[in-house]
């Protein structure tokens, strides 16, 4: 019987996959014909433009002529291909049709000895239970379809090979952080059996990724050994509480598993296994009661809890109207489900742990990482982490409920089916991958700065460099480089593309003038180099230091913290004043108040000597002191010096200003650098 049943899903999945091959065929079909008629259609507005014919243009009229009846008959042999390929898809479904009656109608001879028997609880069988009885019952649930032996065979070395490789790159990853962050603080344990435990974690977690077809067994003993691990990891942090309940769990998961393993049409096997749904929904939502802190091990989100009640609601009705096969699936879906919510809980805060460890040590050793905003890269990470865990329970619940050929066949129609706008053909999945390579490039143009000049804290460092100006071209670039790769991603030709660009030619004549403007003022100002990253400019009633130079706009760090963001395009047309285009140094001059009673030359060797004590002040040039204007009671000084950056100028009068206080405020003169209120 087992025999039988793999011959049949062979003989299935290889019409599948012929009726696939032949769908892909006629879609490649569709777009060449498509091509074609794009073709024929530029030969006719070439004849009707120019006026060819046989008396005007001979040669040219033969030749398009010519090319007019080749296309003719390629599209004659292509509509041929197509009605084919038609009648062979057609045959194949009759096939699949006549394979499932076929086998349908030997399943029902076979009805009264199977498992999958349609009898109501009612009419169950009422013999005893023997051990044969339960023996074969296990032969029948799990030996029948030699799943394992055909998820052996089948698998792909390539898809498991990687999957070591990554679990390998792992170990070696938390390792290396957690011998460097040792070194540095002796209270972080470098723990082996940790290390070990959270690296089989990692691999049995993604390890329904390498075969989507994983037999339910494998499931739930990968899930069984993950949620061992994880209680031994966390025995530490578990209270009293948790630890029951994580115990009470395990030995249910392995008792309901037992059960729905021998399970058959047998009425107490039967009333047994709704028992067991009736008790996993009391033991759910006395966990939910008890634990309700998000962040503590054992906690049950209400989406859980919601799914989770539906499925053992559904395995007991199953149950009870005699779909016996199917509630085994549902209650094997829900205890394999519940352990799974936990242990992918637990795997998406030990990545997001390691990361922060990864961090950590940056911090110590100013490493890579230290260029990004934990909170922020935590974020992403989070993000990724919930899709890779949605996917990871859909294809486990699948495979639990024995439909997963069937969502990766409705996947594949779906995401695979040729679908067009105009002449232009595309699929879903194409889409998605042209989504995604854009997505990826624009995060790449954004942080290229950080990852190439450094920085800290997603903020770049401020030691800048004249090579930042060029940056906006390597923007550009990967702009570019990850437009024509989606494009080529969704397989759209070259003179398609041109009907795009087109189109966009029409809306930037229309509305994006601005855009286009500041976008190549950026262009102009990479090249013509007005200003540089980390210049001090000032612009109308902005003054700043450049703090990045973008491809549609600038932006301008303010002396009071402010990011001014400033278009490209006013930037090139309006005035711009450089303090630091062909240095950095700059000059700076202000006036001193001080009394008429203080000894001129002795007052003037105190400012030098203020002067000389700034960190800010360039001693190796001109500086001056000399005399504006002469009141009643005061003398009024003009001084200037060069400071060793424009913003700096604040920084040196400061510090000019404290030095002279302290020296005039102890000798009793007075001493402004405002000019003092009259009486």
């Amino acid at each position: 019987a087992g025999s039988a049943k793999d011959s049949i899903a062979l003989i299935k999945n290889s019409i599948h996959e012929e009726i696939s091959q032949l769908k892909s065929i006629k879609g490649s079909i569709s777009n060449y014909s498509n091509s074609l008629n794009v073709t024929a259609d530029q030969i006719k507005t070439l004849i009707n433009r120019y006026d060819i014919s046989a008396n005007n243009h001979s040669r040219a009229y033969q030749y398009l002529d010519n090319a007019q009846l080749k296309l003719a008959a390629k599209q004659d042999s292509l509509e041929a291909i197509n009605r084919t390929i038609d009648e062979l898809i057609a045959k194949n479904q009759r096939h699949l049709i006549r394979i499932e009656t076929v086998h349908e109608i030997k399943s029902g001879n076979k009805k009264a000895d199977s498992v999958t028997a349609k009898s109501s609880i009612w009419k169950a069988n009422t013999a005893a239970i023997s051990k044969d009885v339960i023996l074969n019952n296990i032969r029948s649930n799990y030996s029948n379809n030699k799943s394992i032996d055909k998820y052996v065979n089948r698998t792909d070395w390539a898809s498991r090979i990687l999957l070591i490789v990554l679990g390998l790159g792992y170990c070696y990853w938390i390792v290396r952080v957690s011998y460097i962050l040792r070194q540095n603080d002796p209270e972080h344990k470098l723990a082996i059996d940790a290390i070990v435990g959270k690296t089989i974690i990692f691999l049995l977690t993604l390890l329904p990724f390498v075969n989507f077809f994983t037999p339910s067994f494998i499931l739930q003993a990968s899930q069984l050994v993950i949620m061992l691990i994880f209680m031994f990891l966390l025995r530490h942090r578990m209270s009293g509480l948790q630890r029951k309940i994580a115990i009470i769990l395990i030995v249910f998961y392995i008792l309901d598993v037992f059960v729905n393993m021998i399970v058959s049409d047998d009425l107490f096997l039967r009333i047994v296994c709704i028992a067991f749904n009736l008790i996993a929904l009391g033991l759910v939502s006395y966990t939910k009661r008890r634990i309700k802190n998000a962040d503590s091990p054992g906690y049950i989100s209400n989406f859980i809890y919601v799914i989770f009640a539906i499925l053992n609601v559904t395995a007991i009705t199953l149950n009870i109207i005699g779909h016996v096969e199917h509630s085994r699936s549902f209650s094997i879906a829900c205890a394999v489900g519940l352990v799974q919510s936990f242990t992918l809980q637990y795997f998406s805060d030990m990545i997001k742990a390691d990361v922060r460890n990864q961090f950590k040590k940056d911090r110590l050793t100013s490493g890579f990482w230290m260029r990004f905003n934990e909170q922020r890269t935590l974020a992403i990470i989070t993000e990724i982490l919930r899709i890779v865990c949605v996917l990871l329970a859909i294809i486990v619940l699948a495979n639990n409920l024995q439909f997963i050929e069937s969502l990766l066949a409705l996947s594949e129609t779906f995401f695979g089916k040729v679908r067009s706008i105009g002449s232009i053909s595309f699929t879903l999945g194409n889409l998605g991958v042209a989504v995604l390579l854009l997505l990826v490039a624009n995060w790449f143009q954004k942080n290229i700065s950080l990852i190439v000049l450094g920085g800290e804290d997603g903020q770049l460092s401020q030691v800048y460099n004249q090579k930042m100006t060029l940056f906006p071209l390597f923007r550009l670039a990967i702009i570019l480089i990850g437009f024509f790769m989606a494009i080529s991603a969704l397989g759209m030709s070259l003179d398609k593309l041109t009907v795009v660009i087109g189109a966009l030619s029409v809306g930037i004549g229309l509305g994006m003038q601005n855009i286009i403007n500041n976008f190549v003022s950026g262009i102009i100002l990479v090249f013509d180099k007005p200003f540089r990253v980390g210049d001090q400019i000032e612009l109308a009633d902005k003054k700043g230091r450049v703090k990045e130079i973008g491809i549609r706009a600038s932006v301008l760090k303010t002396g009071d913290g402010a990011d001014v963001i400033i278009p490209n395009g006013d930037l090139l047309s309006g005035r711009v004043v450089n303090w630091t285009l062909s240095q950095e140094y700059s000059k700076t001059s202000f006036v001193l108040h001080i009394d008429r009673k203080a000894d001129l030359d002795q007052a003037k060797q105190w400012i030098k000597d203020a002067m000389e004590s700034s960190d800010h002040f360039i001693k190796d040039r001109d500086s001056g002191i000399s005399i504006q204007d002469i009141s009643a009671e005061m003398i009024y000084l003009s001084v200037s010096g060069w400071v060793n950056f424009a913003a700096n100028a604040s920084a040196f009068k400061n510090d000019v200003l404290l030095v002279l206080y302290k020296k005039f405020e102890a000798e009793g003169l007075k001493f402004y650098s405002v000019i003092p209120p009259k009486i």
